[in-house]
């Protein structure tokens, strides 16, 4: 399924998959390299500096996979971490944390952060590397193919570009499959499984995915500790946490059924690039 803002043009300046390192996106590759899904001209991982070890790693495995068939390219803006905990605008170059976290201030009204994050770290460092490797300042009247790994149960993030340059395609709902059917299809394959890709500190975490941290992969949760704490009075009068509950992240029982919702990784996000 292809999305645009315009007709579908007869010859693309340039087609890219967003490669995130995790379940759907590295099945799309997959299947691209199975000749099932057309070949890209280049897959891109924007890195925000706060991705899980294992996603790294699984990086790393893709890479040797792909043996160059497919040119893979590294972008990163900076460290999202250092640049939350920065003390002045140098840091995020708006003098605010760009995350959606959570905020009470002394009169008890609580807010969610502006969700930025994707945009910043994600989405403009892609967008830098397109118009470097086509080598333009702007793209404006190219045709620029974004291929996407949004599964049939994730149908709701697969939306039109905002750019008129940009044509979206989603290969896994042309091919109806689920998460769960990606995870088939790659053990089917006798591959390795990749991990849950997003930020370690990312306040769309739920319980169960906050738990599975701290029970695998410990050292990471005492950074997501860390950073919880150390967020915690960055703006005058309010008080910021990761968990919607308002409770420091190493003081909170993630097997309680929670009352507030905890926000989720995908809402607002039209881009389809986090967590895939």
């Amino acid at each position: 399924m292809r999305l645009a803002q315009k007709e579908l043009p007869n010859k693309y300046d340039l087609k890219v998959l967003s490669l995130g390192a995790g379940v759907q996106s590295s099945t799309v590759l997959f299947k691209i390299l199975d000749g099932v899904v057309s070949k890209p001209d280049v897959a891109i991982f924007a890195d925000t500096g706060n991705e899980p070890r294992e996603v790294y790693k699984y990086l790393n495995y893709l890479k040797n996979y792909l043996d160059n068939e497919i040119p893979l390219h590294i972008v990163s803006k900076s460290n999202i971490v250092d640049d939350a905990l920065a003390e002045s605008e140098k840091g995020t170059n708006k003098g605010f944390i760009t995350m959606p976290v959570y905020g009470i201030d002394e009169a008890g009204k609580k807010s969610l952060g502006r969700r930025q994050c994707t945009n910043d770290y994600k989405i403009q460092p892609i967008h830098k590397e397109i118009r470097k490797i086509l080598g333009v300042k702007s793209l404006r009247g190219k045709s620029v193919e974004m291929i996407m790994g949004i599964s049939t149960d994730e149908i709701q993030r697969a939306k039109k570009p905002q750019q008129q340059w940009q044509i979206n395609y989603y290969p896994l709902l042309e091919l109806n499959m689920s998460r769960h059917d990606c995870k088939h299809y790659i053990k089917e394959k006798q591959v390795k499984q990749p991990p849950r890709s997003a930020c370690i500190v990312c306040p769309y975490h739920s319980n169960e995915e906050w738990q599975h941290l701290k029970d695998n992969y410990p050292t990471e949760f005492k950074e997501a500790v860390a950073f919880d704490y150390a967020i915690r009075d960055k703006k005058e009068g309010i008080k910021n946490y990761l968990h919607s509950s308002f409770i420091p992240l190493d003081q909170v029982n993630f097997k309680k059924k929670q009352k507030i919702y905890q926000g989720s990784l995908f809402d607002d996000e039209c881009e389809g690039i986090c967590g895939i």
